[in-house]
């Protein structure tokens, strides 16, 4: 450390022209640093979508989606299956280890698939490479005049392409509107009246909707295709097939049922602001990729199509962008900082009475964030609200405020001796600089656990910890470079320490406490641990949770109706709610999505309503509520008026990373697997009876997964066979004229459109109709289906979820006035004492809670290695056992007092982003302990006695102490008293270190000292 101290003074042209590329190479890694507000949580999944019209949820299970989860089992790195199989949908969720290549996971599946066995016409897809947060951009088509139905044509033919030829798309996937059909609506007495069945009107339209090539001929030496055009592009050209011909009179499609254009039958509905039935598109940033770039990508096509591809009268209207997150997170983080910043240089030209000191430290700070910034640059990492918003400038100049501070007061000591400065300031950085060296190191040893922490927690807080780690060691870097040769220049005449009346009168109330502590050193020991215990009785008071929840600015609002509504119903729920949530003037946007998507790749029915609320920022907010909880307070009371709609409230990004960690629409649920579906009902009720007897537990949803009314036509194989008829036969009449079936596709320039075979409204709307339905015969007869099958309306499935090859039934929850963890124990003890479960059957509490036992076991074993690593460092330090003991006993002693409290006082549960707070308390708290320790050693070294050696190192390194210590709490203050955007994930961590740091300092100016005293002896071995 002495040889680059004086390298750097001897060569200090070339540390300037180092530090100018440092600052270029900085600037231009800051303008390439992407930034995001917060980073992806969820672990790499890949999510398998089969759609088999008309099927219900039992068919889809046994047909598709166990063969899928069959296939699928043992793909390496392969964490979860889960699944969720639902009338016409088959959804299949494979979650993979974390760290894995989500390319590498793809392929898997896509070499599997082929070799599972589904039914004829069942082809699975893959889902979008997007992460559940991928979610980026909303949109909605506005139009003055035109159709929902015309504003889908355009979504699904030439706004979807566009967006995702943007590159950094994975997918846009609209919703609502309603997919334009062709439909043949037949008449079936029409069709028995001239001797036809609804089979051989699709296989007509199939067979006359087709081109043909006729090869080629040559001719006047011109080379000619022949082409035969047989296709279908008018309703006109669909109604003149040709279905038979009776008595040389043909028989046409428009002689037997009307031809129109309709829309598919309805999966879900969006609306938006006061439209009832809207467009929507949705935008998913693919995975790897960096927000911001693609944002500017996706603005920048928006723009596009408004003024050049699409018609006038048709806009792209977004009414979610990320970037504005990103936006107003960025400007909390910068404010934030910018008041840390100053406070920082208060407090340093505060202590040292010289603004040329002050400076020169202050100097460290943004040089060691450039050094930061190129090394985030040179490993393509991307920025967030934590990993910068986070960052401690008092700690980042701690170990600049101990060198700057012994340089100044050497020299102002010696002013006037014959060495000259530089000489001096050689001296004065020789006695810090190997403390320095291994106190930056202590603190590395704090962050570096946060590398273990695996799951959602490791992914949150890995950046911050690469952000710190790498600005620690340019800030070290700087201090033994840059600040001994700033000192040179700019105090190459001198200093004079000018007399600091607050500090003295600090010092001298110090003075005192400390003779008296040493006086008392066991009496003085023991009030300190008596501090510490008194905090430990307040940890079950503080309660526990996984993580706090990240402010989006913007809610999601979920309602739970009915498992059996129908469509029509909610449809007229759904407006009702967004005319509620938009009369607050809080609210700057809704929209609402009912039901599922065509894609299938939100699996849900008609009884789920999710709401986008966007809200205005929350210093525009002059009404009666100032925070979002009074908001949500508001709205719930409205909402009331519902009875029997369940609503839960959360927030866009938050909402799909608890689905992809839960498999339900919750972020806290517990399971109950086992075989059969009535019996996990049964307990799963009564679970949910036990869950809304806790306190603190809102919210209880049962996944209900029986109870979907069933119409069922149970074919009669003796009845059928004296006809010659198959299964099949009547199986297809079913499909074509009750549910509608495809027969071929009617093709416009670039699009096509289904043509689609079904009977009028009329002839199918009840079971009585149905059961009329005219089966054709062999023989030419027409008889009733009724007269075939048993009709009945039954009870059956309407969701099956599954995990890891077992079904199960969820019971959702939240938790609300008390810690999560309090609130799930509490409710665990209660369920396994009231709750028998049959041999098979076995519960499984996930969501938040499985991740908050995880980090906290993670975190039980993280802490006591950190503790040891630092002890090791302190080992080489000092070479023996007494001097790192005391060191980390003070530490235990002093430091998480502050935390602990600070917790109890603001109500903030332990999480782990605190538990993350605690570990760099105590690396920075090492730090103090090493300036006192080094510097007594020293004065022992030359000769001062013990007890004159420890009084006077105290007292002397009372400025130093006091400074690391304020600058790297005084740092951190604006981050934890922020509160809004952006600021719940940071509050925590910064809330324990300053807290921490105030209680060490408090604390340990007078135990180090009697710590040191009680175990010191005169023949030591002194390291400095």
């Amino acid at each position: 450390m002495n040889r680059i101290v004086a390298a750097s003074l001897q060569q200090r042209l070339l540390v300037v022209l180092l530090v100018l590329v440092l600052i270029a190479a900085g600037s231009r890694s800051l303008q390439r640093l992407p930034v995001d507000a917060y980073p992806d949580l969820s672990p790499p999944l890949v999510q398998i979508i089969t759609q088999w019209p008309g099927r219900a949820a039992e068919e889809v299970e046994r047909l598709i989606t166990v063969p899928i989860e069959k296939e699928m089992n043992g793909i390496p790195r392969l964490s979860t299956i889960r699944s969720i199989s639902l009338y016409g949908l088959s959804d299949v969720i494979l979650t993979y280890q974390n760290g894995t290549d989500n390319y590498f996971a793809r392929q898997e599946v896509f070499n599997r698939l082929p070799s599972v066995s589904l039914p004829s016409g069942v082809t699975p897809s893959v889902g979008p490479l997007s992460a559940p947060s991928g979610l980026i951009y909303r949109y909605v088509l506005q139009s003055p005049d035109r159709s929902p139905m015309e504003l889908k044509t355009f979504e699904d033919w030439t706004v979807e392409p566009q967006f995702r030829s943007v590159p950094g798309v994975a997918d846009d996937s609209g919703f609502g509107g309603g997919t334009m059909q062709y439909q043949v609506l037949l008449d079936p007495t029409k069709v028995a009246a001239v001797g036809l069945s609804v089979q051989q009107v699709e296989s007509a339209l199939t067979a006359n909707n087709d081109n043909a090539g006729g090869g080629f001929y040559s001719q006047g030496g011109e080379f000619f295709y022949v082409r035969g055009l047989g296709r279908v592009n008018t309703l006109e050209d669909i109604g003149n097939v040709v279905l038979a011909v009776h008595n040389g009179t043909p028989v046409l499609v428009k002689d037997v049922g009307r031809v129109v254009i309709g829309i598919a039958p309805r999966l879900g509905e969006f609306g938006f602001q006061k439209q009832d039935d809207a467009v929507e598109g949705v935008i998913l940033l693919r995975t790897g990729e960096k927000t911001q770039d693609v944002l500017k990508r996706v603005e920048a096509k928006t723009r596009e199509l408004n003024t050049e591809i699409l018609p006038k009268d048709i806009k792209v209207l977004p009414f979610y962008d990320r970037s504005d997150l990103v936006d107003l997170t960025t400007q909390v983080v910068e404010r934030n900082l910018l008041r840390g910043l100053l406070l920082v240089v208060v407090i340093l030209i505060f202590f040292l009475y010289d603004f040329r000191a002050g400076l020169i430290v202050a100097t460290s700070i943004p040089l060691a964030l450039l050094f930061a910034f190129v090394c985030l640059d040179l490993q393509n990492a991307s920025a967030n609200l934590l990993s910068i918003g986070a960052v401690d400038f008092g700690i980042l100049v701690d170990g600049a405020v101990v060198m700057v501070e012994n340089i100044f007061r050497q020299l102002a000591a010696r002013q006037g001796s014959p060495l000259n400065v530089r000489e001096i300031i050689e001296e004065a950085a020789a006695e810090v600089d190997r403390p320095l060296f291994y106190a930056v190191a202590v603190i590395v040893a704090g962050f570096l656990p946060i590398y273990v922490l695996s799951g959602p927690s490791g992914t949150l807080f890995k950046p911050m910890a690469d952000t710190m780690v790498f600005a620690l060691v340019g800030s070290l870097i700087v201090t033994l470079t840059l600040l001994p040769v700033l000192c040179l220049l700019f105090m190459r005449r001198g200093v004079r320490e000018r007399r600091n009346a607050a500090f003295e009168a600090v010092k001298s109330v110090y003075t005192r406490g400390l003779d008296f502590c040493l006086a008392h050193a066991w009496g003085t020991v023991f009030a300190s641990a008596i501090l510490l215990a008194g905090s430990l009785l307040l940890i079950p008071r503080i309660g526990a949770e996984f993580m706090p929840h990240l402010d989006e600015g913007a809610l999601w609002v979920r309602a739970t109706m009915p498992y059996s509504i129908s469509f029509d119903e909610a449809a007229k729920i759904a407006p009702r709610v967004r005319e509620i949530l938009g009369s607050f003037p809080e609210v700057t946007t809704v929209a609402s999505e009912l039901g599922r998507p065509d894609d299938g790749t939100d699996p849900t029915g008609f009884f789920n309503v999710e709401f986008f609320v966007g809200l205005k920022p929350y210093s525009q907010w002059t009404g009666a509520y100032r925070a979002k909880a009074g908001l949500i307070a508001a709205i719930n009371r409205k909402l009331a008026a519902f009875p029997g709609i369940t609503f839960n409230y959360t927030q866009p990004a938050e909402d799909a990373v608890d689905e992809a960690e839960t498999g339900l629409k919750s972020a806290l649920a517990v399971k109950v697997f086992g075989a059969n579906l009535e019996t996990l009902q049964k307990k799963g009720k009564a679970i949910k009876q036990i869950l809304q007897q806790v306190r603190g537990i809102r919210d209880v949803t049962l996944v209900q997964e029986l109870g979907q009314p069933s119409l069922t036509i149970k074919i009669d194989r003796g009845r059928i066979a004296r006809y010659g008829l198959n299964v099949a036969d009547i199986n297809g009449l079913i499909q074509t004229a009750v549910g509608g079936d495809v027969a071929t596709q009617v093709v416009q320039q670039e699009k096509q459109f289904d043509l689609l075979v079904r009977l009028e409204r009329q002839f199918r709307d009840t079971p009585e109709e149905i059961g009329n339905i005219l089966v054709a015969t062999p023989a030419g007869q027409q008889i009733p289906l009724k007269e075939f099958a048993d009709i009945q309306v039954t009870n059956g499935a309407s969701f099956i979820y599954r995990q890891d090859n077992s079904r199960y039934i969820g019971v959702q929850f939240s938790v609300e006035g008390r810690d999560l963890a309090g609130a799930v124990e509490d409710a665990m003890q209660q369920v396994n004492s009231k709750v028998a479960l049959p041999r098979g059957y076995r519960l499984d509490w996930g969501g938040e809670y499985s991740e908050y036992t995880a980090s906290r076991h993670e975190l039980n074993v993280i802490l006591p290695l950190t503790l040891g690593l630092i002890f090791l460092l302190l080992f080489a330090l000092y070479s023996n056992f007494k001097f790192p003991f005391i060191t980390v006993l003070g530490v235990l002693l002093s430091a998480p007092v502050g935390g602990i409290v600070a917790l109890w006082i603001t109500g903030t549960p332990f999480s782990v982003s605190s538990g993350i707070g605690f570990l760099a308390l105590f690396g920075v708290s090492v730090q103090t302990a090493v300036v006192y320790i080094s510097y007594v050693n020293e004065l022992r070294g030359t000769g001062t006695p013990l007890a004159e050696a420890i009084r006077a190192g105290a007292i002397l390194r009372l400025r130093p102490i006091m400074m690391t210590a304020l600058v790297a709490a005084l740092g951190l203050l604006p981050v934890a008293l922020a509160t809004g955007v952006g600021t719940d994930s940071q509050r925590p961590f910064a809330l324990v270190i300053v807290s921490g740091l105030f209680t060490r300092l408090l604390i340990s100016i007078f135990l180090m000292p009697v710590l040191y005293a009680l175990v010191a002896q005169p023949a030591d071995r002194l390291q400095v």
